[in-house]
Order: structure tokens, then C-alpha cells, then sequence
């Protein structure tokens, strides 16, 4: 199919005009995503963090909290995790304010690390793909696509 240079710049006019509002809604179910997988990781044992000390185990038991469960005591640093859409700059954040969830994802000199978050990007990496993936399909040939889930 030949256009005219008219008809291409009104396709890539309507291109632009689907690209950043599809892109937001990708972005939004990427960020829900992440801090979904965040927020589920502390409490749970995993084979990518080392074992808890036995002094932490025993703290923990002595203060009536769940024994190994690792990064969990009261469940608020887990519901720390949040996402933000950042429009201005076609973005989206996941984070904690925790200090304690910097501590956990980086390690100190008393304690290893043990990742949350770079885990949980990980984790969302193939579906970050489909969705990007969907919207450029959406947008390169002009059909809507349903955004997965």
C-alpha cells in the first residue's frame, strides 16, 4: 500500500496521539506489578537470601513475631513498597521510604543483604516486555490491543 506524504504524516499523527496515553496505562500495570511482587517477598524464605542469624530467630521468638519469616515483623515494611506514575517524564517508581528497606536491599556491615526489590524488577521483566511489546504492536499497526491484565 503506497501513501502520499499527507496520509503518513496523519498515520503518524494519530501514532502520537495513542502512544503516550498507552504507554501510561503499561506503565501503570508495570508499577502495580512490581509493588505487588515487593510487597509479597518479605515473610517469605528464599533461596537467594542467606539464612536469618540465629540471634535474629531468637529475637524474634522472644518478642512473639513469626519465626524464620524473613524481613517480616509487624508487615509494614512490605506495605512500604509503593509505585509512582511519573507523567512529565513517562515513568514509574517503586519504592519504599523505609530506611529499613534500603538496610534489607543493600546489606550493612552487621547484616546481608537481602534484595527486594531488584528482585521483584527481575521477577516483572517479562511481563514488563509484553506489555511495552503489546503497545508498539498496538501502535505500529493501528489496531487497539487489550492490555494484558
Amino acid at each position: 500500500m503506497k501513501l502520499t506524504l499527507q496520509e503518513f504524516e496523519t498515520q503518524l499523527a494519530r501514532m502520537e496521539a495513542r502512544l503516550v496515553p498507552e504507554l501510561y496505562i503499561a506503565l501503570q500495570r508495570i508499577g502495580e506489578a512490581t509493588q505487588d511482587v515487593a510487597r509479597a517477598m518479605p515473610g517469605v524464605e528464599h533461596s537467594f537470601w542467606p539464612p536469618l542469624a540465629e540471634s535474629t530467630i531468637e529475637d524474634k521468638m522472644r518478642k512473639g513475631f513469626p519465626v524464620p519469616s524473613p524481613l517480616r515483623r509487624t508487615g509494614e515494611m512490605a506495605e512500604s513498597y509503593k509505585y509512582e506514575l511519573r507523567p512529565g517524564e513517562l515513568a514509574v517508581a517503586v519504592g519504599s521510604e523505609e530506611k529499613t528497606a534500603l538496610f534489607h536491599e543493600f546489606g550493612t556491615s552487621r547484616m546481608p543483604p537481602r534484595p527486594v526489590l531488584s528482585r521483584a524488577m527481575m521477577e516483572i521483566l517479562p511481563f514488563a516486555r509484553r506489555m511495552l511489546g503489546s503497545v508498539a504492536n498496538s501502535i505500529l499497526t493501528g489496531r487497539p490491543e487489550k492490555l494484558l491484565p
